[in-house]
């Protein structure tokens, strides 16, 4: 069976909608977003790799055309103004023109032109965010790497610029065996850094989790937020992350949408069609407070409630569970999990999750075949891993565990769970075998890792 790669990219709404060429790619994932806000993941067919403006329009329509419509209807021309006001009154960058907000509903469009949706007035999602900048905490960005400086550059790129008001970047060099990070860092201070405090710590102990916690320790923001160094933040990440603490009551943590920075191999497509790494969460924001427990446990993490790839949390919550846990994570036998550990234990703890999907992050996927068995066998290890470190700090979890069990054999073994739906008859079984590999070596890894990490700890004291 041959293979087309898909052209990734985003498109604004409220601008002109262009066509799109892209010689070689069979169709494009566009994330469609009207004023900065994600509507939709829409895919397109492409002949000959290309696509004219009105089968874009149309097909964008298709998936979005209800949202918008109900956002429109929700609005109406501002208090004061004249019904012939211009639909440029809000520029495409989301600035509203100091308009007030809206008095009276109108119709909603049929259609999304090819010159693009404008608003006469500020949409409330703009409002939303422009209050949380308003009240912006003081937020550290922590990002963790190991001698994989030219990525670290193109991450700081995009990191640096986020529109948000007040924080800093910490880069945690992992057990470095060059200055290569060191003196990219160096560069980047010299050159400026737009007034953003930048700085690098070293953690001489291997290990993801050893990383994130000198990050933590580090930080002087209210706010942490942790990013791979294969990634690229949306300018806007950072303050849709702290848009997501306003959502409830005693919010601990905040998640965001992970999509492919590139579809260009089929170990890459392969990963996107397991579900990726925002697997079944959708573009609606959720919270989960301790009442949301009865329907998806702090221990069953399906559809994840979020991923280390793009997360925060509030410091002090975060410090009060003590940090992440050493022996689970990239760098260890365990290969992963912490992530996941350390956002039941928050909710455990009584905190309240939130999966703010405006919180976009754009993740480049292992490129080979080989590697994306790795990855997902380290998923099913970090996954039992964190089971077997419940049960051993609390027994009594062994209790809830079981009673989990039954749904997670059906969700392992039926068709039309989030875990299974995407997997189809042409899913390769060297995919399958590797996640079910690392669920049942998870137990023994993590026992393992226990012993390596003591054996850092005590050569580190």
């Amino acid at each position: 069976m041959s293979f087309s790669p898909v052209k990734v990219g985003e498109v604004e709404l409220s601008e002109p909608v262009s066509a799109i060429s892209a010689p070689g790619y069979g169709s494009a994932l566009l994330l469609a977003r009207w004023y900065s806000e994600p509507l939709a993941v829409v895919d397109i067919p492409l002949a000959d790799g290309a696509a004219g403006a009105s089968q874009v329009a149309q097909a964008l329509w298709l998936s979005v055309g209800e949202q918008v419509t109900a956002r429109f209807t929700a609005g109406s021309r501002p208090v004061g103004a004249p019904p012939e006001l211009a639909m440029s009154a809000v520029a495409p960058s989301g600035r509203s023109g100091g308009f007030a907000a809206p008095a009276t509903a109108v119709a909603g469009p049929e259609a999304l032109r090819e010159s693009g949706l404008r608003l006469p007035w500020p949409p409330s999602y703009l409002r939303g965010r422009a209050a949380t900048l308003r009240n912006a905490q003081p937020a550290s960005v922590i990002i963790c790497t190991r001698d994989r400086a030219e990525r670290l550059d193109s991450c700081l790129t995009a990191v640096l610029r986020q529109d948000y008001p007040d924080f800093e970047v910490i880069v945690v060099d992992n057990a470095p065996v060059n200055d290569a990070v060191a003196d990219l860092i160096a560069r980047r201070n010299a050159a400026g850094t737009d007034g953003v405090p930048l700085r690098r710590i070293v953690e001489t102990r291997p290990g993801l989790s050893w990383a994130r916690n000198t990050g933590l320790r580090a930080a002087s923001g209210r706010i942490v937020a942790f990013l791979d160094d294969d990634e690229h933040p949306d300018q806007h990440w950072l303050a849709e992350l702290a848009r997501g603490f306003t959502l409830g009551n005693r919010v601990a943590g905040v998640s965001g949408l992970v999509l492919p920075a590139l579809l260009d191999t089929p170990a890459q497509c392969l990963y996107e069609q397991f579900g990726g790494h925002s697997k079944g969460r959708g573009l609606a924001p959720q919270v989960f407070d301790v009442a949301s427990h009865a329907a998806q446990h702090p221990l069953y993490p399906l559809p994840p409630f979020g991923v280390g790839a793009s997360m925060a949390f509030d410091r002090l919550a975060l410090i009060r569970i003590g940090g992440f846990d050493v022996a689970l994570g990239a760098g260890t036998p365990t290969l992963a999990g912490e992530d996941t550990a350390a956002i039941a234990d928050v909710m455990l703890d009584g905190g309240t999750f939130v999966y703010q999907p405006s919180a976009v992050m754009w993740h480049e996927h292992r490129r080979e075949m080989a590697e994306v068995e790795r990855q997902l066998d380290g998923y099913g290890s970090g996954l039992t891993a964190s089971y077997t470190r419940a049960v051993l700090r609390d027994p009594r979890r062994l209790l809830t565990l079981a009673r989990l069990a039954p749904r997670a054999l059906r969700d392992l073994r039926g068709h039309d769970s989030v875990r299974t739906a995407t997997m189809g008859a042409d899913y390769p079984a060297t995919l399958r075998r590797a996640s079910l590999h690392g669920l049942l070596a998870g137990p023994v890894r993590y026992l393992r890792s226990r012993q390596v990490q003591a054996r850092f700890r005590a050569e580190h004291a």
